[in-house]
């Protein structure tokens, strides 16, 4: 008998001809759709971005859909790692009309896209994008919760809104997850915000930092670039001018700060529609001279390393600011307000809590007790911070294994549990969400979630999501 054949594609066989291998159909990629209101640039949008950067592609795919009038501009970033950037956005109308024009678009967009996960970063409108998603038969629907406060006034039609969006995010979201452990009850309910409640279906999903975790150079040119040469001291802020970030108390701090340091300088990164107001604000105070107002940049790590001394965070709220780790990442010492989660103080030693009724005189003196003590050693900050997992690869392990449990059993990500993660009999539609339906127009006129502007905080009636 012939010696057995071998050749490419085949396997061995006792014959004289060859056996053929069974070809095996190659398995597409699991289809995650993410909703926000756009791609501008924030946190949560950075670390989407960074999640896509790291994602293994032959098997899965991350699209972006974006809701607001604009795509942003990380969405050019997005597309060059590989993700489509979908708009669908709400548009300026309210009422029924609208809602049903939104949820028809949406849910033609789903079903050509035939995703498997639709992961809503919309808060409380998320009922909304999860009820079409459910009708259009995705199977794994997510809802994300990003911050701890709606940063909305509460009146009587934004509670009947928060009311029916909450019993409609019950029956529509099948894997609830979270920034934060303080961010779990301002979306999903105190029940199960409850620190002791062990069998809450929320599952926390921190951010990460883009690995891997190596300093930035140390860069002198940018104090020269940014006009802090002198090698004045440099209290440093990152952040969107809006509400929750608290710029006023900010100044207020510096203007306590300045007769006793006059040498000492203060560098403020960021944009939005309050920051004319804030250099209008520290004009007044006599503060121009001492405050170096800086456009959003893309060296924020860079800027944190060479540029600063300190870092203050007096937010209203927050669910896990992720410059708060980039802070920690590049060595600097940070003072956040009471307000600010404790998840986020990753690094032993770098990161004072104080409250804001302490007042802007308590925490002028934190700040200079703070600033004398100087900068954390970088090599020690970065295994404090890998050692906790605030690294973009565990972050993205453990958003797959969550997408993971809810393919295999879709509809209720824990098998036994009620309420949320339980979908509900599934009997809406384009248009119609079912019992206690939300939509566009439903809310408060001109309402904005938690952080407006950021992707898991956008709301229907705004013109402009913003970052």
């Amino acid at each position: 008998m012939a010696e057995p054949a071998t050749i490419a594609g085949t396997i061995e066989s006792p014959w004289p001809w060859p056996i053929r291998r069974p070809e095996r159909a190659e398995k597409p990629p699991i289809r995650v759709l993410h909703v926000l209101g756009s791609l501008e640039r924030g946190g949560v949008e950075t670390w989407l971005l960074n999640l896509l950067a790291s994602l293994d592609r032959s098997s899965w795919q991350f699209d972006f859909c974006t809701l607001g009038p604009h795509s942003g501009r990380y969405a050019g970033v997005a597309r060059a790692r590989g993700g489509d950037v979908l708009p669908c956005p709400l548009g300026t109308g309210r009422g029924p009309a609208t809602a049903c024009d939104f949820a028809a678009r949406f849910y033609r967009l789903l079903r050509a896209g035939r995703y498997q996960v639709v992961h809503s970063h919309v808060h409380h409108f998320s009922s909304f994008v999860l009820g079409v998603a459910q009708a259009a038969g995705v199977p794994v629907r997510v809802a994300h919760s990003h911050n701890t406060h709606d940063g909305a006034s509460d009146t009587w039609r934004r509670r009947l809104y928060l009311a029916a969006a909450s019993r409609l995010l019950a029956k529509t979201a099948t894997l609830p997850l979270a920034c934060s452990r303080d961010a779990v009850a301002p979306l999903f309910g105190r029940r199960f915000g409850r620190r002791s409640n062990k069998d809450s279906p929320v599952r926390i999903v921190h951010y990460g930092l883009s690995e891997p975790l190596t300093a930035a150079p140390l860069d002198t040119r940018l104090r020269w670039e940014l006009g802090l040469a002198g090698g004045a001291p440099v209290i440093g802020h990152v952040g969107r001018f809006d509400r929750q970030k608290n710029h006023e108390f900010l100044l207020k701090v510096a203007a306590v700060i300045q007769p006793r340091r006059p040498d000492l300088r203060w560098l403020l990164v960021g944009e939005g529609e309050r920051r004319r107001e804030i250099e209008r604000r520290a004009r007044a105070l006599g503060l121009s001279q001492t405050i170096v107002f800086c456009e959003r940049r893309e060296d924020i790590s860079a800027l944190l390393v060479s540029a600063m001394d300190l870092f203050l965070l007096p937010s209203l709220y927050e669910g896990l600011p992720l410059v708060l780790l980039e802070a920690q990442a590049a060595g600097l010492r940070s003072l956040a307000s009471a307000r600010v989660t404790r998840e986020a103080a990753a690094v032993e030693g770098a990161v004072e809590f104080l409250p804001l009724e302490a007042g802007p005189g308590a925490w002028a003196e934190r700040a200079l007790d703070l600033l004398a003590r100087g900068r954390l050693p970088v090599p020690f900050a970065r295994r404090e911070l890998e050692s906790a997992g605030f690294t973009i690869g565990h972050s993205l392990q453990t958003l797959l294994a969550a997408y993971r449990s809810g393919l295999v059993c879709p509809g209720n990500v824990r098998p036994g549990n009620a309420g949320l993660g339980s979908a509900g009999p599934g009997n809406a539609g384009p248009g119609n969400a079912g019992p206690g339906s939300v939509g566009p127009g439903s809310g408060e006129p001109g309402s904005r979630e938690p952080g407006s502007g950021r992707p898991g905080n956008f709301e229907p009636g705004n013109s402009e999501p913003g970052n």
